[in-house]
């Protein structure tokens, strides 16, 4: 997986808006499994493991820029990090 210019922010909002456009379809037939898109290319991979998913999703092209979710449910990941014990 290459790494992108586009923040995190942009990566999940475009992921969210393919989403949409396939929700109706993924839900009746799919829910719960894990949907992984390049959005960039829009192929994508549904399976019951986000590590199967991606691993299959990232071998049609090594350079994706993936987002995933379950199925009916969102996103599987946060993007960011907590610093424990840090004040500002």
């Amino acid at each position: 997986m290459r790494y992108s210019d586009e923040t995190s922010e942009s990566i999940a909002a475009r992921g969210e808006e393919i989403y949409q456009l396939l929700k109706d379809e993924l839900e009746s037939h799919h829910k719960g499994k894990i949907f992984v898109v390049d959005i960039e290319t829009r192929n994508y991979e549904i399976d019951d493991e986000d590590l199967v998913a991606t691993d299959r999703l990232l071998a049609k092209n090594p350079d994706a820029v993936t987002y995933g979710l379950r199925i009916g449910f969102g996103p599987i990941y946060k993007f960011g990090f907590r610093a424990y014990g840090w004040k500002p």
